[in-house]
Parts: C-alpha cells; structure tokens; sequence
C-alpha cells in the first residue's frame, strides 16, 4: 500500500511537471501577466505550487539514476526513444500540417547536439554520468550539493542570471536540479533535524508564495509594468529549490521510481509533453475551448493526463522494439569502444575512411558536381538575390543555397547507385555519371545564355531538332565532349580492372533501383501546390521558380529546376465550371454574335486573312525614351488610316515567337495558364486531340515559318491545327524567295 501511495506521489508530481511546462505558455490568455488583480495573485500561488512539484521530481530523478548503472543498451534505447518522438512529430507536421523543414529534421536526427529538448537530454546525460557520485566520497558529495543550491540562492539575491540558468530551459538548469538530488541522496535525518526542516521549509514555503503574489503589485508600482512579476515564481529560484530539497529529504522511502517502466514512462511522457507542435497543439486546445480560469487548469491537468498515459505505453513498446534491434548492438559496441576511438582519433579517422572511401569518393564527387552544376548557371561573379545587396555568387551558394546543393547532391548520388546496380561497376558507374552531369550543366548554360532559360522537359521532346540544335554550337564543343567522355569510360573500365570495388549485392542493387526510380518518378507532384510531396520537396531546399525560369535554374540548379517542370498543370480548375455552364455561356454569346452579324453582306470564309508576326517590327517612335526623325513606317500608317487597324498588345518582345503564335491563332492567353506551363506548343498541344484555331475558319490555310519546323514541334502541331500546307527550311514546299543570312 505505501509503495502504491509512493507511486502515487510521482505520478501527482508528473502531472504537475507536465501542467507547469504549459500553464505559462502566451496562448493561454491567463499567463499574459496583465492584469494585477486577485486573479493574477491566484495564479502566482498555482505557479509557486507547480515548480516546487517539477524541481522534487527532477530530484528524484537525479536520485534514481545515481543509484542504478544502467547498461549502455538502456542508455542508447533512451536516446532512440527520442529520436522516434522527434521523427514522429517532424511526420505528423507533415501530414497534418503539411509543413516540412529540414532543420525540423535535423532535430529529431540530432536531439542532444541541437539542444531542442533540453530537459530529455539532461536526463540522457544524467543516465550516463551519475553513477560516477557514488565514487565520491559522502563529504564531497554533500559539498557539491551545497555549491549547487549556493548558487541557485546568490543568482536570486541579486536577480541575475550569473550562471546562465536564468530562464531555466537549457541542459545545464536540468543538470544542476537533478544532481542536488544525487548529491543528498542518502542522507537520514534524525527528529530533530526533521522537524527543523519541516518548521522553517513551511516558512520558507509561505514566504516565498506571499512575495511571489505581492510581486505583481509590486513590479507595476516600481517599474509601472509586470518585468519584474515572476521573481519569486520561477523554476530557478533558490528559496523555491530550498523548498524542494526539504521535502527531498523528508521522504523516508528515497528510491521509489527505481522501477524501469516508471522511470522510463516519466522521461517519454515529459518528451512528449515538450515537443513544439504538440505542446502548441495541447495548449490551443485548452486555450480555445474553456474561458473559466479554473475549468481551464482543469483541462490542461486533463489533456496532461492523457499525454501521461500515451507516453508510458509508448515507452513501453519502443522500448521492447529498440532493445531487439541490430543496430542497438551496434552503437552499444560503437559506445564501447569510443573512448579508444577519442583517444587515437588520428588512426581511427584513418581507418574509418580507409574502411568506406568508396562511399565518401561518390558523396563528395556528388556534391563537387552539386556545386559545379550550380555554378554553371551564374553569368556573373556577382549576384544580388535581395535586389538590393550583391555578392559574389559561390558566396551566395555555398551559404544561403547550401540546402540545395545538398539536395542536388542527393539527386546526383541517387543517380551514382542506379547506374551502379545496372553495370555493377564502381568506377564505370562513376565514369558515366560525372561527365554527363557537366555535360548538363554546360548545356543549360549555353542555352541560358542564348534563350535565358535552362534546359526544360518541353526541349527534351524536341527530339526531331536535336540535329539542327548542335548547329546552333561550335562544332568543336559536341565533339570535344564526345571524346572526352569516351575517354573518361576508358578510364573507369581500366580502374576497375586496377582498383576493384566489390560490387552491390543483388539485393541492395534492387533497392537503390527502386529508390532511385521511386524518388525521380516523384518529380511528377514537385509543383502540385500543397501536396505532401511538394512541402518534402521544398524543405528540403527546393525553391520553385516558374514565372522566371533562369532565376529559377540560379537558385535551384539545373537538375531540379528541370524535375520542377516535369509536370504541369495548364489551369486551376475555376469555382462552378462544369460543361452545362459552357454550354449555357456558348449559347448567351451566340445570340449576340447573331444580332451583331445579322445586317452584315460579307463572309468571313471568302475572305483572305494574313498574319505576319514578327520579333523586329515595331513602331519606334512608340517606344518610350526613343527620338526619332521622319516617319519609319509611312506606308504601313497610311494604310492604317483606309481599313480597320489597332495595336497589339504582346506578352513577349524579341524572343517567344512559338508562344505569340499560340495565342494568335488560338486566342487564348497564356496569362491564363499555370506558371509552370511555359511552352504549349510542346506541353499542351501534343497531349489534345481537338485543337480549335483560327485557320479552321476558313477552307484552305498556309503556314510559313522562315527557320527550321521541327523547333518547338511545329510540324506537329500545324499539321493537329488543320493546315494544308506548312513552309519551312527543309520542309517538302520549298521556300524559294528568301534572303542570304550571311550577307
């Protein structure tokens, strides 16, 4: 029985820990510490009451864990459970929230070094260090508890934060709560120093709460605002800690939480209770749904309540998961044998790279390409993202862009494996992927630099032009190439004769396919706005860029700036479209093309329409800036005047002439589309079986284009718009008045 009412007494203690980690958090309208008032007085006292509750069980926590070794195993399996907390709530974000960062991620991977739970860490550390008091001597021990609760009462009296614990939410706080306890550990107070602990603990406990809900009143008086309201209200506090230690050493029976499913459900529950999203989650919960101050205590100790409750049985079962695990073996021995390592860090550095330099040769070659590519994509040393300050663009890359070289990186060393499980050569593979991914990256820069634009998947389908498109280079450039990555598969082939690497197992191969195939083939949801794969995709440093595709290819690179584009959706679906309302549209402007065209003699079929698009004919007199003598263009003005004229408005000036085309004959805007559709000619029209255009009007249509057809698949797509007859350079209707370029 008193072992249950012992427990019983931890639990309490849990739950106000857990209430105390939330009851001050600023949605909670009741903490904002403005009002002073017998509300804000109450308040103090609940405050008093619950970090005298949190500061006992982090005592008795530090008791415990000094009085048991528990086996590294134990200790490795505390910090996986929180990695798996962490991991857990980084996926619930995204599922839920459909948020995504990878510093999150970084987080969950990294807890300790990260210092994101600050209290799970102490306690990780505390597991591993505080059976080494038990060496100490009693004398020492109970000197170092002295110094420690010394120091938390000089920080008080002069209310600063000498040793950096001030705000109480970092490892060295926790560290320092948690070893008074290991350090009084043991002791057994005679009457007469019970009842001196008792007598002057309520004092202390009475002063303490009285000043702790006259400092409001207090802190308005002197400096007319609440900066001073929480003095004596604090996690830090040294009466308050003093309170703690005498009911520390009042408690006869002192290892109560030796159990392991206790103590283990204590620090799962208390991790749980501190991860961001749900602790935000908990407190909004509560902050939204009772206005009572005191039905809102109630809810929270509630909510705490089954936070408790989920985190012992979830400790419970990660735990059995973990301890069967391979790889916790396997950091057991990695623990094992790290002072040894820390020691001789020069031989064991040596034979760790020794033992894996194939794998560290293809990361760091995948991220010297990463950079590289990425390089490629600047046409100036100087670059100003801000549009305000400029600075040099590796700079820029290496630092603010590093998520996306990492990333690029990944994509490139994906690539690396895949063609490594296909030819089960290390070098071969190694041979095929660098050249290729340069040859990339200086396509796209020759293409930036010609068309300011990266290489897209609308190009890739161009297949037809890729012949008149090397003309477009030096000829020594594809050749150079050639050769050069010839030359470079000979030297992959002869140092895998030389330098062999043992190749992939069957196994392995399957799956660094199927990953590979998997993550590339996910390309396809990149730009599908809030989908679960899109927010992955940009936490992971993928910024998309549409409406400009070569400050796209800077920030992102041309890898992923080409995946960005792989998919695209040509329109957002518009609120009440369906075919009834089109057809009910269609038939309002029928009537009204029915009353404008009623008195009219001519028909437009039996006339002869000519379009004539051209990059370089414009009125320059109309262009702002520019002066001009006479008049550039008398004859056109002058036939303007005899027949029906205008302006037209261009979305594109010396450059686009396939888009211009596009919105000419079928007389939609390509300022209706989606940003990620750049080119309909290639990204729309092939995938249509009905393409309505303006030469369908009429019985007979022409098309001239004055350069190569195929670019753009505009032989293709002239045939799917109905016209009879399509010119073009080498086209089977010969253009024969033409001017000689070279002249």
């Amino acid at each position: 029985m008193k072992k249950i009412i012992a427990n019983s007494g931890w639990l309490i203690a849990l739950l106000l820990t857990v209430m105390n980690l939330w009851m001050w958090d600023s949605q909670l309208q009741f903490s904002n510490y403005s009002e002073n008032n017998l509300k804000m007085a109450v308040l103090q006292l609940v405050h008093v009451i619950l970090i005298i509750a949190e500061l006992w069980l982090l005592m008795q926590l530090g008791r415990t864990l000094k009085r048991h070794r528990l086996g590294r195993t134990r200790v490795i399996t505390t910090w996986l459970v929180l990695v798996a907390y962490g991991a857990g709530s980084v996926l619930l974000q995204l599922v839920w929230k459909n948020q995504f960062y990878f510093s999150d991620l970084l987080n969950a991977v990294f807890p300790i070094t990260r210092n994101i739970f600050p209290l799970a860490t102490a306690y990780i550390i505390a597991m591993a260090t505080f059976p080494r008091v038990n060496e100490l001597s009693e004398v020492n021990r109970r000197f170092l508890g002295k110094v420690l609760v010394g120091m938390f009462l000089v920080a008080t009296v002069f209310y600063n934060d000498l040793w950096g614990i001030k705000d109480s939410q970092n490892v060295l706080f926790y560290l320092m709560v948690m070893m008074v306890g290991a350090a009084f550990d043991g002791i057994e107070l005679p009457d007469h120093w019970r009842r001196f602990v008792k007598r002057w603990g309520t004092v202390t406990l009475l002063v303490t709460a009285v000043l702790a809900m006259l400092m409001p009143t207090i802190s308005v008086t002197i400096h007319y605002d609440m900066s001073t309201a929480n003095r004596f209200s604090n996690l830090s506090d040294g009466l308050l800690v003093l309170v703690a230690l005498g009911m520390f050493l009042l408690q006869k029976n002192q290892v109560i939480g030796e159990h392991q499913i206790l103590n283990g459900g204590i620090y799962s529950s208390l991790v749980l209770a501190g991860l961001p999203l749900l602790r935000s989650h908990y407190v909004g919960f509560a902050a939204g749904h009772v206005g009572n101050l005191g039905l809102k205590i109630l809810l929270v100790a509630i909510i705490a309540g089954a936070v408790m409750v989920v985190g012992f049985v979830a400790n419970w079962c990660l735990r059995r998961l973990f301890s069967s695990l391979a790889i916790t073996q396997h950091y057991e021995r990695w623990v094992e044998e790290l002072p040894s390592h820390l020691m001789e860090w020069p031989a064991w550095l040596k034979k760790f790279c020794h033992r894996h330099w194939p794998a560290l040769t293809a990361v760091g070659v995948a991220y010297g390409l990463a950079v590289i590519s990425n390089l490629l994509m600047f046409t100036s040393w100087k670059v100003n993202p801000a549009g305000s300050m400029t600075f040099d663009n590796y700079i820029y890359l290496l630092t603010a862009r590093q998520g996306t070289l990492l990333f690029t990186a990944l994509l490139i060393w994906l690539v690396f494996k895949l063609v490594q499980s296909l030819v089960k050569r290390y070098w071969l593979a190694l041979s095929i992927v660098v050249p290729l991914i340069i040859i990339w990256g200086i396509a796209n820069r020759i293409k930036l630099i010609t068309r300011e634009e990266p290489i897209l998947p609308s190009d890739v389908m161009m297949y037809q032009a890729y012949g008149n498109m090397l003309k477009l280079v030096s000829a020594w450039i594809p050749i150079t190439g050639a050769v050069v990555y010839v030359i470079t598969i000979g030297l992959g082939i002869y140092l895998d004769r030389k330098l062999p690497v043992p190749a992939p197992s069957t196994k392995r191969r399957c799956i660094w396919t199927v990953l590979t195939v998997l993550f590339f083939g996910s390309s396809i949801f990149w730009n599908h706005t809030d989908s679960r794969i899109s927010t992955v995709i940009e936490g992971l440093g993928d910024h998309p860029i549409f409406y400009n595709q070569q400050d796209g290819a800077r920030e992102n690179g041309p890898i992923i700036q080409f995946l960005n584009n792989i998919d695209i959706t040509v329109m957002e679906k518009p609120a009440g479209y369906s075919k009834a309302r089109m057809e009910k549209i269609a038939r309002e402007y029928q009537v009204v093309a029915e009353e404008i065209n009623k008195d009219r003699k001519n028909s437009l079929s039996s006339q002869t329409i000519m379009f004539n698009l051209s990059e370089s004919f414009s009125n320059p007199k109309r262009v702002p800036g520019v002066k001009i003598k006479g008049n550039p263009i008398p004859y056109i003005l002058s036939l303007k005047k005899t027949t029906t004229s205008g302006l037209m408005m261009s979305s594109g000036y010396g450059g686009g002439t396939a888009n211009m085309e596009y919105m000419t004959l079928r007389g939609l805007a390509t300022a209706n589309f989606s940003s990620t559709l750049q080119t309909p000619y290639t990204q729309i029209v092939p995938r249509l079986t009905k393409n309505w255009t303006f030469n369908q009007l009429f019985d007979y249509a022409v098309g001239i284009h004055p350069y190569q057809g195929v670019f753009y698949s505009r032989v293709a797509d002239y045939a799917k718009f109905g016209f009879n007859r399509f010119y073009y350079l080498g086209s089977k209707y010969k253009i024969i008045d033409k001017a000689d370029c070279k002249k």
